[in-house]
Parts: C-alpha cells; structure tokens; sequence
C-alpha cells in the first residue's frame, strides 16, 4: 500500500557556495547613456542607466526589426550575464535563435550594483542576518521598478509585447523570480529559478502559491542533488493551483547538479525552451528514472533514498513527474512516498513500478545500495 512520506532535509549550512555571489558591484567602466540609438551589431554592450540609478545591458537578437514584436526576457545578476567571461547568455540566446529552437527575444540584464540581498529576497530571514550581514527586504520595490522604470523605457526604445515578460535567475535572483512569478501573474507569464533559494526563512514562498494564475503562466524552478534541498511542496502546490505539470509547471531534479555557474550554464537552454520554444506542442519522447542516495547535511550516515523520473519532450526539454508519476511495490520490502522517496531494508532487494501516461519502468534496487 502507497504511503506518503516527505522528507525534508534540515536547515543546513550547505550554502557556502552562495556567498561567492554576494560580492557588490558598485560601478561601471563602460559609458552609460540615456539616448536613443540603433542595436549595435555586438548586441548586449547596449548599456543604459536609468533614471531611478538601475543599470542594464540589453541584448538584440540578430535580423532585429521594429516592424515584429519579440518576448521580453529579464535576467537577475546583470553584471554576470553577458560576455564570455560571465554566462555569456548573449551568445546562449543568439544560438538557440540561430538554430530554430525557440523565438527570437529582447533580454535585458539588470545590475545588482551590490544590492541582491536587498533586492532578492522578500523575508526577513534571521539565519541569514547572522551568517550573511544585515539587509532589508525590497523585493517589493525592486519589482515595482522593473514594472514601472525597466520595462516601459524598453518598451519605449524597442518593439516588445509587454504581455510577454520573463524573468530568469539563479540562487538569490531564481528566489527573486520565482517570487515575483507568484505575485505578479497579470505582469510575469514566464519565471525561471535555477538552484533558487527557496529555503529562505523557511521556505516562506511555499505558501505564497495563491491564484488563479494566467492560462498561459509558465514556472521552471530546479535543483541539483549535490546541493539538495526539498522543493517538491511548491511543484504540488502549483499543481494544486492549475497549473499542470509539464506544460506550465516544470520542476527540475538535476542529477549531480550542484552550486555553481557552470552547472546553470550547461542546462540554461531547458527553461528558454519552456518559454519561447518555436515547438508549440512539446510531447513526451521518453521516460528515464533515477536513483538518487542523498547524504544528510547534519546527520553522518543518513541517506534521503529517492527515484527521480525525468521526462524528456520533444523539444529536449526535461523535467521531472516526483508527485506526478505513481509508484508500486512490486517486490521486498519497502515504504513508498507519493513522490517517489522510499525507506527500505538495504540488505534485501526490492522492485519499483514507476508510471506515467504511457511510459513505465521497473526499477531494481539491489542489496546493499545507498547503505
């Protein structure tokens, strides 16, 4: 019999690699300006300062005309995003354009001039006073400058659909756009968070999951197992709410993924897929399953035992089902959660039904494993 069991992993002082983005960046050598001109054939050194202070650089995608309308793309980090010394997201865009896997979109990457901590995170969160400094949440203001300052002076300078606005970051700037996806949804239809730090003030943004939410309002959230936290709640959540999973709600378990730039770079194309594919209508090509034995943070020997099922549609894209596959115990002996965690006896071996649609796979887990 199915039972269900949720292991959340305890509040853990994993987060060292978050503090390498906490450095402040407050200036710029490059000239800035105000005035109108033509996209430079470089694209995103289109730098402007605003009239509130915020800083931007815009990326163009090649063949730009003003007689179309293109998607408007928001990137937390600005100062990170592009060149090739960075995420070199300008060139990322500008090859999945080239190739025909997703639309042409205007980006803008908006500086954090050493204010991410205040601009990023919405809670008060004590842990992070004590361990990080002091900081005053405005991530309230920060959304309504990008509202009211950001988009309108875009919309001003170039041709974009305003009802087509996206907003991606990772760490502190995925907590960002996630919450801002949340609490926006008349503003935001596409919100991307890559390794977000949805553990702030634990996990607070959990319950900020109230709609209803626009049709076409499309989520990506992830994390990777080698910095694991348990962010499936808001997957279900957001299922609960009418938003079905792997059209509009996308929940990414990244084997062996961990903390790091290079690790968001190698799967940054999977949510711009998700957003702006030229595939209008994704199907499901294939169904893997993995095994993931996850090492407690403050207990020695704990495991977190879990099977992850990973979608792949059509487009490439992946995610994973967690809540939204069923589990059966086919053989030994076992506890089976709703989302594919399980508690079993290491020394027998056991088999597990995973489905979904019409894809199933029987997973063996042998004698000995996560022991």
């Amino acid at each position: 019999m199915k039972q269900t069991i949720f292991f959340w992993p305890e509040r853990c002082f994993q987060y060292v690699f978050i503090l390498c983005f906490l450095i402040a960046y407050s200036g710029c050598s490059t000239p800035l300006s105000t005035d109108k001109k033509e996209p430079s054939t470089t694209n995103w050194d289109n730098r402007f300062r605003l009239n509130n202070g915020m800083v931007i650089d815009v990326f163009i995608p090649e063949n730009y005309t003003p007689d179309s309308t293109y998607s408007l793309l928001l990137l937390n980090d600005g100062e990170n995003m592009f060149g090739d010394f960075s995420w070199n997201m300008d060139q990322i865009l500008q090859n999945l354009i080239s190739s025909g896997d997703i639309r042409p979109v205007i980006a803008v990457a908006i500086h954090s001039r050493g204010k991410r901590n205040n601009w990023y995170i919405p809670y008060n969160d004590p842990w992070i006073t004590s361990n990080w400094g002091p900081y005053k949440p405005k991530a309230l203001n920060y959304a309504q400058d990008i509202f009211t300052e950001v988009i309108p002076f875009i919309d001003e300078k170039f041709s974009i659909d305003t009802t087509e606005v996206g907003i991606l970051g990772a760490s502190l700037g995925g907590l960002i756009s996630t919450w801002m996806g949340l609490n926006f949804p008349e503003k935001i239809k596409y919100s991307a968070g890559l390794s977000g730090s949805l553990w702030v003030a634990d996990y607070s943004i959990f319950s900020e999951v109230d709609g209803p939410y626009n049709s076409g309002q499309k989520f990506w959230f992830d994390i990777g197992t080698n910095e694991w936290n348990y962010y499936i709640p808001l997957y279900a959540e957001l299922d609960r709410s009418g938003l079905m999973p792997g059209v509009q709600n996308f929940y990414y378990e990244v084997p062996n993924g961990a903390h790091f730039i290079e690790d968001w770079i190698q799967r940054i194309d999977l949510p711009l897929k998700v957003f702006f594919s030229t595939d209008k209508n994704p199907e499901p090509v294939s169904l893997e399953v993995v095994l993931e034995c996850i090492p407690s943070q403050s207990s020695p020997g704990k495991y977190f035992r879990r099977m992850n099922p990973i979608i792949t549609l059509s487009n490439q894209v992946k995610y994973s089902l967690a809540h939204t596959a069923s589990y059966t115990l086919l053989s030994g002996d076992a506890e089976l959660g709703s989302e594919g965690s399980f508690i079993n006896n290491p020394d027998s071996e056991i088999e597990i039904l995973v489905e979904y649609k019409t894809f199933s796979k029987t997973v063996e887990i042998p004698v000995g494993w996560c022991k």
